[in-house]
């Protein structure tokens, strides 16, 4: 077991947490830096390498003009692309005269306060022409990989042999920041690391911070002395400079350590970004300091971009399949109804639980309903699942799902006797006012264990008379072994189990509707009217636009009539909800649902077809009028005003109905248009005939 954290090396932590990495005063040796003034007149600092780079003393470039220095072209050049802007769009290069040589820069240039920063670093290494070559047949292998693990696999090896470090790692964040090494490319004197863990104490949160302003750190050579300025203190801007924008900034005395006890002597780092932080990191270590080209520098970037776009595009096709799979769940729920008619709830978890308990990989299902329990599989005994629905009732009042993988640490823990089931995500199904059923899925435990690159815990020391925090000092492998937890649930898995839990509520709903049939008209009306609309957007639900398909269907049969079927979702649906809050998400389908009922005929119908997808079903319409009709909502969603989301728009697919088509075969259709919508650019209508229309 890992040295218990104390509150001593809790608060040294923190401390460390607080270092101001991103304004040290002093730069690497790899370049030099100048610090302007705002009207990029006046030279006000310079890094104290400034001879060895560009020529020419620190007290002559202080005495000189910028002009001068690196050329009027050059200067006028800055003065317009940072008028309006903070840093430089992408970088510049120079030719300069030095010692008689011509000489090639690149040329970094940003904005901090009142001061233009100015990085210049030779271009040197492997030449253009040798370089593109190399990265496109790279970029050949990165765009057709297949799987995560082949597409990570070629990037480091691809990384490795453009800038020639010994190790290329790419490490994969976790919830908690943990990062996990799933790729890797070594050279036989470099120590393996696949499959290890490290810390997130190893990148403290400013330094996650630091790789959201600038994805690229390069550190050469890990062994040189930074570089300090000159003056060292700016006597009008008395503040450190911030350097997180550039190249060159110094490292930390930490990191430095770091690095000297690892063994490595040079690191480039780049950041993978997920949709709104860090996804994970690419890694790579020198045995030896390894210079760079700034060209080599910016091909590993470039690689880097495209295999996180490629990595993104595997995920949204797996969650594609996901969906699609949960849509079959739904129909079978569905086409079940139909065929056997109105079931009773348990009948109904009995002869569905099987598909669910594939859905979410778990190991046993249980509904609460009136009181009663009906469970299959792995489950806590009748009477612990009764105390569980109370429990949830009592302490989540949300309309939410509630989850946990690690049962043990719950509250929920204490109440309830949860037998050998370490992961739970109850879903809650609103169908009494007063007190909630429950659909309850359960997960076993999953024995991990984690393979650590050093321990756990932060080490400190005495260093001047002082206590403090010192990296590790040793990468050996260290073993800990994780119980009592289950799998995670993914957020598709939340949102598919809702997904799920409001097509049992329909059931449950429509069963007691039949039930109280011919009985109580006006509970049978607000009963009916509870199943037939979405609570939300007050549209016709799921169930009820299944009902008017099929009727539609059959009127076709019978009489010959089109019908058109228009499948649409809300574009980027996700991010809303991630940056606005789910209370903003929900607004905007409230109004999108408002703005599509006012742009449709007397003989279209609109309904929710889950999450944010809706489904128009255009009565005696053929595919061209379809399309039309699809144009007209989708301008008028594109023109409305969201409040404080701002533009929503929305991709559409559209359907016809063809001698031989049921229900599943006409919005299977439609779905597949409304994908490729989607991946045509989004805000655009697409038929099934691949006909689509461009905004």
């Amino acid at each position: 077991m890992p040295p218990k954290i104390t509150p001593e090396l809790t608060a040294l932590q923190a401390q460390c947490n607080r270092e101001a990495v991103h304004a040290p005063g002093a730069i690497q040796p790899a370049g030099c830096l100048l610090s302007l003034d705002h009207e990029l007149a006046v030279i006000v600092q310079v890094s104290a390498n400034i001879e060895q780079i560009l020529g020419v003393t620190v007290s002559q470039a202080l005495d000189t003009s910028p002009s001068r220095l690196l050329g009027a072209r050059l200067i006028k050049r800055l003065r317009q692309e940072l008028q309006e802007r903070e840093r430089l769009p992408g970088t510049l290069t120079i030719s300069r005269r030095i010692d008689g040589c011509r000489c090639r820069f690149r040329i970094i240039a940003y904005r901090h306060r009142q001061r233009v920063l100015i990085e210049l670093e030779r271009v040197g290494g492997m030449k253009e022409q040798r370089l593109l070559p190399a990265v496109n047949e790279w970029l050949t292998r990165i765009a057709g990989a297949e799987t995560d693990g082949s597409l990570l696999q070629s990037l480091v090896e691809a990384v490795r042999s453009l800038t020639g470090h010994d190790r290329v790692m790419v490490y994969r964040f976790d919830a908690e920041w943990h990062g996990t090494v799933v790729a890797e490319s070594r050279s036989e004197q470099a120590s393996g690391y696949l499959g290890h863990s490290f810390p997130a104490s190893d990148i403290p949160p400013q330094v996650r911070g630091l790789y959201l302003v600038n994805p690229v750190r390069s550190i050469p050579d890990a062994t040189v002395s930074a570089v300090p300025l000159v003056p060292a203190v700016d006597s009008e801007q008395p503040e450190p400079l911030d350097l997180s924008v550039g190249i060159l900034r110094a490292v930390s005395p930490m990191h430095l350590r770091y690095l000297h006890n690892m063994g490595v002597k040079s690191a480039l780092s780049v950041a993978i970004r997920g949709d709104s932080d860090l996804w994970g990191l690419l890694a790579c270590h020198g045995l030896t300091p390894t210079p760079l080209s700034p060209l080599v520098r910016e091909a590993v970037y470039t690689l880097v971009q495209v295999t996180t776009q490629r990595l993104f595009l595997l995920k949204s096709r797996d969650e594609t399949v996901y969906l699609r799979r949960v849509q079959d769940c739904r129909e079978l729920l569905g086409e079940g109804e139909a065929q056997m008619g109105f079931q009773e709830p348990l009948e109904l978890l009995e002869r569905r639980s099987k598909e669910w308990l594939d859905l979410f990989n778990a190991c046993g299902v249980a509904l609460i309903h009136n009181g009663q329990v009906c469970s299959t599989g792995q489950v806590p005994p009748k009477d612990e699942l009764s105390r569980v629905g109370a429990w949830l009732n009592t302490h989540h009042q949300g309309s939410g799902v509630w989850c946990s993988q690690h049962l043990a640490s719950t509250p929920l823990a204490e109440e309830c006797g949860l037998a050998e089931c370490c992961g739970l995500l109850a879903i809650p199904l609103p169908v009494d006012v007063t007190q909630r059923d429950w659909l309850l899925l359960f997960r076993a435990e999953r024995l991990k264990s984690y393979r650590w690159a050093g321990r756990l815990d932060a080490l400190s020391h005495i260093e001047d008379g002082q206590r403090t925090l010192s990296p590790n000092r040793s990468f050996e492998t260290w073993l800990e072994e994780v119980r009592e937890q289950s799998e995670p649930w993914l957020p598709r898995e939340q949102r598919a189990a809702l997904d799920i839990g409001e097509d049992v509520t329909v059931a449950i709903l429509v069963k007691a509707i039949s039930d109280l049939n011919g009985r109580l008209t006006q509970v049978n009306r607000r009963l009916e009217g509870i199943a037939t609309t979405d609570a939300l957007t007050q549209v016709w639900n799921r169930y009820r636009i299944e009902q008017a398909i099929d009727r539609d269907i059959n009127m076709a049969m019978r009489l010959g009539q089109p019908s058109a079927l228009l499948l649409l979702d809300v574009d980027f649906f996700k991010r809303i909800n991630d940056r606005y809050g789910h209370e903003a998400g929900d607004a905007v389908l409230v109004t999108l649902a408002e703005v599509i009922t006012t742009t449709l005929r007397d003989s279209d119908y609109l309904g929710r077809w889950g999450g944010e997808e809706f489904v128009i079903l255009a009565s005696n319409c053929n595919l061209e009028n379809g399309k039309v009709l699809a144009e007209r909502v989708r301008k008028a969603v594109a023109a409305t005003d969201f409040g404080s989301v701002g533009q929503v728009t929305i991709s559409m697919g559209i359907s016809q109905w063809r001698p031989g088509d049921n229900r599943k075969s006409l919005v299977d259709r439609a779905d597949t248009a409304m994908y490729a919508a989607k991946q045509a650019g989004r805000n655009r209508v697409m038929t099934e005939d691949g006909q689509g229309s461009i905004p």
